[in-house]
């Protein structure tokens, strides 16, 4: 059964918001994401790429993040998109499903190094690390269900400091 507090949240931020800042917002939630799950954020970015970079034992993680807002598509990355996910052995393509309720797809890189035509959800969740993509959703969920408040009132910008400080929702 989907978390009708997150399901909520996630309504509210699309009712309250073009679908860029929808996009936007969803990007840096999934640095708080990244920091419930023990990472560092070091950067995120509304132009460039990729759009989130942390560290976690070490290592670097890269991520290029959409939101899903008015429904399933087919979607690639582009040349720019790829390329900054390959310079790392850990690039991932992050995928916000909103509804019927919010959860992540999370593919890596690898995975999508041969694919040349657009893929749906359906493809992209094959190609997912099912496990990495749990712990995602879990996180996710918790912090729509923790900080709905001040996830309603924050913007871009606000999460994106926050972030980079290591100030968690």
């Amino acid at each position: 059964m989907p978390d009708s507090v997150a399901r909520d949240c996630i309504e509210n931020m699309l009712a309250n918001s073009t679908w860029s800042d929808f996009g936007y917002k969803v990007q840096a939630l999934a640095a708080h994401v990244l920091l419930r799950l023990g990472y560092q954020v070091t950067e995120v970015n509304q132009r460039g790429h990729p759009d989130l970079t942390a560290f976690w034992e070490g290592r670097e993680f890269r991520f290029e993040v959409e939101a899903e807002v008015t429904g399933p598509r087919l979607r690639q990355l582009t040349k720019a998109d790829f390329d900054s996910l390959i310079a790392t052995h850990h690039g991932y393509y992050a995928l916000a499903i909103s509804f019927p309720a919010p959860r992540w797809i999370l593919v890596p890189a690898s995975k999508l190094v041969s694919r040349i035509q657009p893929s749906p959800n359906q493809v992209l969740e094959a190609l997912s690390d099912k496990e990495y993509s749990a712990m995602w959703t879990r996180a996710y969920v918790e912090l729509l269900r923790d900080s709905q408040r001040q996830i309603r009132r924050a913007s871009f910008s606000d999460l994106s400091e926050w972030a980079l400080a290591g100030s968690g929702l």
